[in-house]
């Protein structure tokens, strides 16, 4: 009994250790390179698209995407394909996506601004 009293006391430590509260800082829209800052943390909730559609292929049959990007990573958040023969797909990306501190993130193909909530860590 006295092991388990004192596994849950170290536990009940590290977990405490390991996790903040999250206090609301701010709301962002996001277009250029921008650096999750130390101390906080990135909650993307949405994106607004230019005017125009990202556009590959011929008039048949095409595709195309609108991508933010994460780490100089491209991330579709919306993509679309048709075929010749009328068939369609689109693909949605699920938000919120949560950045942590140090992670970059801009706009990019198609995409205007990236509608974020920063949060401070508190411990």
């Amino acid at each position: 009994m006295k092991k388990f009293v004192m596994f849950c006391f170290v536990l009940n430590s590290y977990i405490g250790f390991t996790q903040g509260n999250l206090q609301f800082n701010q709301v962002k829209l996001v277009s250029t390179v921008e650096t999750v800052p130390t101390g906080k943390v990135w909650k993307v909730e949405s994106v607004t698209f230019s005017s125009g559609l990202p556009y590959i292929g011929s008039s048949s049959a095409g595709a195309g995407s609108w991508l933010i990007k994460i780490n100089s990573t491209d991330q579709v958040v919306k993509s679309y394909s048709f075929q010749s023969n009328g068939g369609f797909a689109v693909f949605d990306a699920i938000f919120p996506i949560w950045l942590p501190s140090g992670t970059t993130l801009s706009a990019h193909t198609g995409v205007n601004h990236v509608s974020v909530i920063e949060f401070n860590v508190v411990p």
